[in-house]
């Protein structure tokens, strides 16, 4: 007798997991394919199934994604029996298939700190969202960051293109003094392109943020005691020109060469002599040597006990006494050792901070969960209202430290690059030349980013509005200059390939020089969800290139939408793609006025000289505030 089968076609959409019923010829084998992978099989009788045959009841064994799918019976010998096709999807105004997990917090946790750190991955309609956001007992939602690497997902998510990067985080800060607890409500709202909107069920947790230890405390006061007798000797001469700069790396980084150019600046044009203090060395230690500053390796700021944080801060103001420096400037903010160090010595200290980060999650960032000891959370909230100036490249960050100082304490001094001698437009010479080294053809229309692949940056974002642009603009392509293989670098060429991206964006290495690339572009994409000034929009405001970027801290700052740019939200896949839209869809010569206001904006201040003379001037103020 010939092997019959057959299917019960659903009749309508059904989910990423889900089951169908069918029949064999009584006795005889089969196996069932979805799509390319084997389902389960198992006898299930209902009582419908025609004479002479038994049910099926068939499931698939791992989530399939959204869309149509062939459903195949085969015998055992092969042959096909018969088959039908399966739309996974929604129906009607059901809400979003999803699949996801939040790996933390579980409910019932007690997390320790101030910041309720919540992490996981989600899949809406097989894709990753265009927008997650973390709602904590009712407060204003917070953007999480997405598109992070899920390897895991991956792995147990083979067919799904988005798996790899369907991580999300975001960090809530919340306003718990020390002792105390609060039990806190955590859920997720998830919005797709055209998916809708999902909000998960409530978990609940109760946050602690430890008390200081009452013998920390006492440790720390009789450690700064002693430290302060021991300097308290009368100090030798000094030198009115001498700068003593603390940082917390000489590696290749924004915020590094920054200081490298403003640096070489003082040294060469400003007459001053500078000594540099460094957690960590790097390539920039030979520039420095270059123009006669001296570097002085520290070992890493050891802020994780009061004692080792008292023996290292009085060994760093030993050091700054031994000098005969006249003042102390200390870059960024997590190198904030430096500056108690510099002010417990007894120097006028100038403070940069080119972070705009609420403390409590740049601590969560930098010195985990639990944060600062409490005595040393102090010193540093402490050396913060003590710095003689806090200075800022932007006005935003400017305005979230005020209450730690006071206005007269702070300003804002915004850098410029040494590619303001593009004079705001490069030639057509020169975009062909730059196009034909970098083998961009002619009739491509280059969007481009600059940064180094991290997170906050954004780039993956960024990717994923590519594969929606490219359909209403085919002759476009997406450099991104800043790969290296991070696991998050790694995922983001993962997700290039899986979406098949490759024909439109190119993950290009880490360059030194990334000038050519800013010639041959058409338009300039920043894609972070923080930053305070950001050097890759003004190198493209000077090279003439009209800007599409977040509405974050100082970009705001420069651009104004629509005049001189086009802003959009962060963290949200669907405003970057209508951002991008946007600027695409505007008249080439209506996108070069607008980079033209842009370069008029900004150009009075886009000369490196500028800056490097007002970081003399306020030096040689403190040197002489001081007498």
């Amino acid at each position: 007798m010939n092997t019959a089968a057959g299917l019960v076609r659903p009749g309508r959409p059904v989910g990423h997991l889900f089951e169908l019923r069918g029949w064999v010829t009584a006795g005889e084998t089969v196996t069932v394919h979805i799509g390319g992978s084997e389902a389960e099989v198992r006898r299930h009788d209902t009582g419908t199934e025609p004479p002479g045959t038994t049910g099926l009841l068939i499931r698939t064994p791992d989530p399939v994604p959204t869309g149509r799918h062939e459903v195949v019976v085969r015998a055992a010998n092969g042959d096909a029996l018969t088959g039908a096709v399966v739309e996974v999807g929604r129906f009607g105004d059901e809400e979003p298939l999803r699949l996801y997990e939040i790996d933390t917090p579980k409910h019932g946790d007690n997390p320790q700190g101030d910041v309720v750190f919540v992490r996981g991955w989600v899949l809406l309609d097989s894709r990753a969202p265009s927008l997650v956001e973390v709602l904590v007992d009712g407060g204003e939602p917070v953007r999480a960051r997405t598109r992070l690497p899920r390897p895991d997902v991956a792995d147990h998510l083979p067919d799904f293109p988005d798996a790899g990067v369907s991580g999300f985080e975001a960090r809530v800060p919340i306003d718990l003094p020390a002792g105390e607890d609060r039990a806190l409500s955590v859920r997720i709202r998830v919005r797709g392109e055209l998916s809708g909107e999902w909000t998960s069920e409530a978990r609940e947790v109760v946050l602690s943020n430890p008390a200081a230890e009452d013998s920390d405390v006492a440790l720390a006061a009789q450690l700064a005691d002693r430290t302060r007798k021991a300097l308290a000797r009368p100090r030798g001469g000094t030198d009115p020109r001498h700068v003593l700069v603390f940082t917390h790396s000489l590696a290749v980084g924004g915020g590094q060469l920054w200081l490298q150019e403003l640096l070489d600046r003082l040294a060469t044009r400003h007459g001053w002599r500078i000594t540099v203090v460094t957690q960590l060395d790097g390539e920039l230690r030979a520039d420095c040597e270059a123009h006669g500053i001296d570097v002085h390796l520290t070992s890493p700021y050891r802020v994780h006990d009061v004692a080792s944080y008292e023996g290292h801060i009085a060994e760093l103001a030993q050091f700054a006494r031994g000098t005969d420096a006249s003042v102390a400037l200390v870059n960024t903010l997590g190198a904030f050792p430096g500056a108690d160090a510099a002010i417990r010595a007894g120097l006028p200290t100038a403070w940069v901070l080119h972070e705009s980060f609420d403390l409590n999650d740049f601590s969560y960032q930098n010195w985990g969960p639990a944060g600062l000891l409490p005595p040393v959370r102090e010193r540093w909230v402490s050396t913060l209202r003590e710095a003689d100036r806090l200075l800022f490249v932007a006005d935003a960050t400017r305005e979230m430290f005020l209450p730690f100082s006071t206005p007269a304490r702070c300003r804002t001094i915004r850098y410029g690059t040494p590619m303001v001698t593009y004079g705001g437009q490069v030639s057509e010479r020169d975009r062909r030349a730059a196009r034909r080294k970098l083998g961009i053809p002619e009739d491509t229309t280059l969007l481009l980013n600059v940064g180094v692949l991290e997170p906050r940056k954004g780039q993956g974002l960024l990717i994923s509005a590519m594969d929606r642009v490219r359909r209403a603009h085919p002759g476009i392509r997406l450099s991104i200059v800043g790969h290296h293989p991070s696991p998050y670098g790694l995922a983001l060429a993962e997700f290039t390939e899986r979406t098949g991206l490759r024909d439109w964006v190119d993950l290009v290495p880490i360059q030194r020089d990334p000038a050519p690339w800013f010639e041959a572009a058409d338009l300039f994409v920043n894609s972070s969800d923080v930053e305070s000034l950001p050097r890759s929009i003004l190198e493209a405001v000077c090279c003439g290139l009209p800007v599409v970027a977040s509405d974050v801290f100082g970009a705001r700052e420069m651009i104004a939408d629509g005049h001189s740019g086009w802003l959009f939200e962060p963290n949200d896949a669907d405003a970057l793609t209508v951002a991008l839209l946007r600027a695409l869809d505007t008249p080439a010569d209506r996108r070069r006025a607008i980079a033209a206001n842009a370069y008029e904006k900004l150009h009075g201040w886009l000369d490196p000289a500028g800056y490097a003379a007002e970081y003399a001037d306020v030096l040689t103020e403190l040197v002489k505030e001081r007498g």
